[in-house]
């Protein structure tokens, strides 16, 4: 065989491994979460809150800030890695439209850095228990339901698929998501008061619309000092980019309210924070732009640069076959030279 041909020959043989090496080691390490994942989404709505001063001196009438625009500004950091394991930072920072800011929250949690669900915390991490989703989607996202962890009430509830849309020119699942009952999230909790006088109770329930208030018979019964206790109740729908599991846009309706044992069941007295908010269209068309930026590079990587490399083996195979065919052509034709000027000269 020729030179060239063990040259091109070699050369398709190193090709068809990269192809290999590229779908299934360089594929699989870049097709989960990055560990140097940051991203911030923005969410915008309203939030009816608690005002702190006002409580402070004693102003009932001026108890709650009713229907404030606000901006949910909600962060996702990978903190560390460990092989599939992503120990996450997943913080909340609710502020109004002029920047004060209103309430930060933070968990931690371990998750499967491909299917996004719960994973042993590593030792020392301080990521909180869970099951099932609790920061986002798979990275391969199917049109089915989900386990999605709910931290109002630190329970696993369904994420039902609903329907698939388009945004930002994007192909999205629409996940729906329910939860209701005793606020458990211990943050949440250890920052309200367990009790109130009935005096204060009564306060805020005057501030209240008239439709939102329990009966004057409801609150006569209560106790001198009354024992509190609180619903956790929420709602979210998220889009979710089909190719690429990121997060497109999403909303959200959370609600904590304070309620009273009463002698027909629990007394709903008044809310302690309402928020209803919506993505921003800055952070949407920034998700889908990154959605379509990873998803041309999995694509690269997991189709397109196996195939090319392929394509390019079986060329430099065939030119090799060539090579091959055409050397022992000249070879049998110079040996049939060769033999033809050794050959005795017929006698005539």
């Amino acid at each position: 065989m020729r030179r060239s041909s063990w040259v091109l020959t070699g050369s398709a043989v190193v090709l068809v491994a990269a192809s290999a090496v590229t779908r299934f080691t360089v594929y699989p390490a870049m097709h989960q979460v990055p560990d140097d994942t940051k991203t911030t989404f923005r969410f915008e709505g309203t939030a009816t809150l608690l005002n702190p001063a006002a409580l402070e001196k004693g102003d009932f009438g001026q108890a709650f800030m009713a229907g404030l625009p606000v901006n949910l500004d909600r962060t996702i950091e990978v903190r560390d890695t460990d092989g599939r394991t992503a120990v996450i930072s997943d913080s909340a920072a609710l502020a109004g439209r002029d920047g004060t800011k209103l309430n930060t929250t933070e968990s931690v949690w371990a998750v499967d850095r491909r299917d996004l669900t719960a994973r042993p915390a590593p030792k020392g991490s301080g990521a909180a228990k869970h099951e099932g989703l609790v920061v986002s989607w798979p990275l391969e996202p199917e049109r089915r339901d989900y386990r999605f962890w709910d931290t109002g009430t630190q329970k696993v509830v369904p994420a039902t698929y609903e329907r698939t849309e388009t945004v930002e020119g994007r192909e999205a699942y629409v996940y729906a998501v329910e939860a209701s009952g005793p606020l458990a999230d211990p943050a949440t909790a250890e920052s309200l008061p367990p009790a109130l006088p009935r005096q204060a109770v009564a306060g805020l329930v005057a501030a209240l619309p008239a439709d939102q208030q329990p009966s004057p018979e409801a609150l006569a019964a209560l106790p001198e000092t009354v024992p509190l206790t609180y619903t956790s109740t929420t709602e979210r729908r998220a889009w979710i980019d089909a190719d690429t599991g990121l997060s497109l846009n999403g909303d959200l309706h959370q609600t904590v309210v304070a309620q009273a044992a009463g002698e027909g069941g629990p007394v709903t007295l008044f809310p302690v924070t309402d928020v209803e908010v919506q993505g921003a269209k800055a952070s949407v068309e920034k998700q889908a732009d990154n959605a379509a930026t990873t998803a041309r590079l999995l694509w690269l990587l997991s189709t397109g640069g196996p195939i090319g490399l392929l394509v390019l083996a079986l060329l430099l195979g065939l030119l090799a076959v060539r090579s091959a065919r055409r050397g022992r052509t000249d070879s049998t034709g110079q040996s049939r030279e060769d033999a033809s000027a050794g050959a005795p000269a017929q006698q005539g």
